[in-house]
């Protein structure tokens, strides 16, 4: 843990707080499968200059292209999906870099575009069979969107902190999860450590905001300790993905239109862990907290949910349509 999770443990111990902890990360803490291990460069959220963090671009592609079974087309748009007669996707059409149009014939299609472009994908892929789109039957492509309730709390302290120092989010406090009516909503949340690099920080820390208090915040960039806060948000079928009526992509297909308002336990969840971060920091000595607002998005999630009924979702419990 670096020094923003010793910040943060301090604080959580004062509090009370149980289970406080740098918890579980995707990250290599000695060198493994030809990648170097955690450097503790900071910064994490630029990429990881060790090959440290896991990701898909360095790990399962590499090692599933070795296999010779893979074939990966890059700079590729998927346009549509076709079906055969018996309403089986049968193909992909997709446009290349130059905007030419490919159909590439498959027995199982897998859509893996998130919760964004895979509704925007099926509802773009209508037919005489499937007039609302692909896998719409129960008219629930696109709908239950969810990004998580979030927010951030950071705080000023007369020592450094250099919060962008060691692995980004390290350290977590979990006791907010639990189910507990009592503090006036449902669902729970944690508050994990985080650090924004200088621009990211400027812009975000108060969208719009200038004078002397923002330059002051940043002026004391290297004595902010900082968290984030994420939360179940509820899964609203008024959240929901479209196709717009008036916009389209330079392949003339109809780009997404995103809604989302939040949920009044959201909004609920969101002031509690405002308090509660805020807390944290205060127990040990922080000079001035601030609240910073939601990012303009964060974790997309739903929008072709699973279900055990087909009229409530998108998919069954394999992820099949």
């Amino acid at each position: 843990g670096n020094n923003n999770f010793q910040v943060m443990y301090n604080g959580a111990m004062k509090l009370g707080y149980k289970h406080c902890s740098t918890g579980r990360m995707a990250i290599n803490s000695r060198a493994r499968a030809g990648r170097a291990q955690c450097m503790q460069l900071g910064f994490c959220f630029q990429g990881c200059k060790m090959g440290a963090k896991w990701s898909t671009l360095y790990t399962e592609i590499p090692a599933a292209e070795a296999t010779g079974k893979l074939e990966l087309r890059t700079q590729a748009h998927a346009v549509r999906i076709e079906h055969d007669a018996k309403g089986r996707a049968s193909a992909v059409v997709y446009a290349d870099a130059k905007g030419q149009l490919h159909r590439q014939k498959g027995r199982i299609i897998a859509i893996a575009g998130n919760a964004i472009e895979t509704p925007r994908l099926l509802l773009n892929s209508s037919s005489t069979l499937f007039p609302h789109g692909l896998a719409n039957g129960s008219g629930m492509v696109g709908k239950h969107y969810m990004r998580h309730t979030t927010g951030s709390v950071f705080a000023e302290f007369s020592d450094p902190v250099h919060f962008y120092r060691g692995t980004i989010m390290a350290g977590l406090i979990s006791d907010e999860v639990h189910f507990n009516p009592d503090r006036g909503f449902v669902g729970g949340y944690e508050m994990e450590t985080i650090s924004l690099g200088p621009s990211f920080m400027a812009a975000f820390f108060k969208p719009g905001a200038w004078g002397k208090d923002f330059t002051r915040v940043m002026d004391n960039y290297t004595h902010l300790a900082g968290m984030w806060l994420v939360g179940e948000d509820m899964p609203r079928e008024s959240n929901r993905i479209t196709l717009s009526d008036n916009t389209k992509d330079r392949f003339g297909i109809p780009v997404a239109n995103v809604h989302y308002d939040d949920h009044p336990n959201d909004i609920a969840m969101r002031e509690h862990a405002f308090k509660q971060g805020s807390a944290v920091y205060e127990a040990v000595g922080a000079l001035k907290t601030h609240r910073v607002p939601p990012y303009p998005s964060t974790h997309n999630m739903g929008t072709c949910r699973m279900s055990l009924k087909e009229a409530d979702g998108v998919c069954n419990k394999h992820g099949q349509c």
